[in-house]
């Protein structure tokens, strides 16, 4: 039996985001497929995970936080990256060996390798290089903590996976000497998403994302005021995601244009996300930046169609998927898709139709299979060098 390490070190039981999405739906998957999960975790996630991974052993990282944080703040500061490294592998030193003891791959869901020198094969999602082509984006400190931890986790990781071929590509551009090492496999969708054929006051576009600013949330907000000046044509609009250092503008926008009908409804529980994906007449996906879109196939899968930006990793999909596109960050252009399509029910069922036929492709069940088939390769691989 494969047995698999896991970093879930970093994760947050109370966030909201594709990222806990992408890793709790692959290792609820991963764990039917008679794989081992050894789970290294930090002592506030402990519990939630057992209640949803409850065939996998949930090991806690009990390494005091606090002389290692304020040393990598002052690594961060000053720039000591190759002192940042070694603290990492530092505190890292004890669960590293029992790393090595148990697992015959490590795999890290959450972007950062961790430890950094493994002895045994090590593979790294990596969902996108934001602070690099948005630094704007991030302060100081997230952009060099950032920009440390991706360089090491990128040249130190045996296999880096990327969700697209545009994020493959980003990554060589930036790390050109590791292509060879890069492995495409698509994100899934969870299996609690259903088909859902009643549709109750469905008159609304929904719009799930954190409030970023590659999230493009301006760019909605204008095109639904262009409809609502230009054309007298009043779109309600429903948003959920969590708030942010650089929310302000979003929210801000917002408070100025209470004639436009934005509803933020900040965090919602799992049910509520259900029945706005439900009942919504679209799901808009319009971020300027990200290695795909779980959104997307969430939305194919509950039977809703979908208005998405015409970024390199929407198109990808959209080779497999019935989407409906518009030219990112032109508020005109998607307002005039938003106007095309609004009364066209007919033609949306058939996008509908189509894209419940597709999504198969894209459940967790399938997709996993070849993270599975990856993770063996690593370790015969490994095994071969060995002896």
């Amino acid at each position: 039996m494969l047995r698999l390490g896991v970093n879930l070190n970093d994760f947050k039981k109370n966030y909201r985001g594709g990222i806990n999405s992408f890793a709790l739906g692959l290792l609820k998957e991963l764990e039917k497929k008679k794989i081992l999960l050894n789970i290294y975790t930090n002592k506030d996630s402990k519990t939630f995970l057992k209640k949803i991974l409850k065939k996998s052993n949930i090991i806690t990282i009990d390494n005091s936080k606090l002389i290692y944080l304020t040393l990598q703040f002052f690594c961060i500061i000053f720039g000591m990256k190759k002192n940042f490294l070694d603290l990492e592998n530092f505190y890292y030193k004890n669960i590293k060996r029992k790393i090595e003891q148990d697992c015959d791959v490590f795999y890290c869901p959450l972007s950062y390798l961790r430890p950094y020198n493994l002895k045994i094969p090590t593979v790294s999602s990596i969902h996108d290089l934001q602070h690099l082509r948005y630094p704007d984006n991030f302060n100081f400190l997230q952009f060099r903590y950032r920009n440390f931890s991706y360089e090491e986790t990128i040249k130190k990781s045996t296999i880096v996976q990327a969700s697209s071929l545009f994020i493959k590509k980003d990554i060589t551009k930036f790390y050109p000497n590791i292509k060879k090492k890069i492995e495409i496999i698509r994100e899934g969708v969870s299996s609690n998403f259903k088909f859902k054929k009643k549709i109750i006051n469905g008159n609304y576009i929904f719009f799930p994302a954190q409030l970023w600013n590659h999230k493009n949330h301006i760019t909605v907000f204008k095109a639904i005021k262009i409809l609502k000046e230009k054309y007298n044509f009043s779109i309600r609009l429903v948003m959920v995601g969590q708030k942010f250092l650089h929310s302000k503008n979003i929210l801000n926008f917002i408070n100025k244009n209470r004639n436009l009908n934005i509803e933020y409804l900040g965090k919602v529980t799992f049910e509520k996300l259900i029945k706005l994906y439900t009942n919504c007449k679209f799901l808009i996906s319009p971020a300027i930046y990200e290695s795909s879109s779980i959104p997307i196939l969430e939305a194919c899968k509950i039977g809703r169609p979908i208005i998405c930006s015409n970024t390199n990793p929407n198109k990808e999909l959209g080779l497999k998927l019935k989407l409906n596109f518009f030219i990112t960050n032109n508020p005109t252009n998607l307002s005039k898709v938003i106007r095309k399509l609004w009364n066209k029910d007919a033609y949306t069922n058939k996008q509908i139709y189509f894209n419940r036929k597709m999504i198969s492709h894209y459940n967790w069940s399938n997709v996993s299979n070849d993270y599975k088939i990856l993770f063996e390769k690593l370790k015969n691989k490994s095994k071969k060098t060995l002896f």
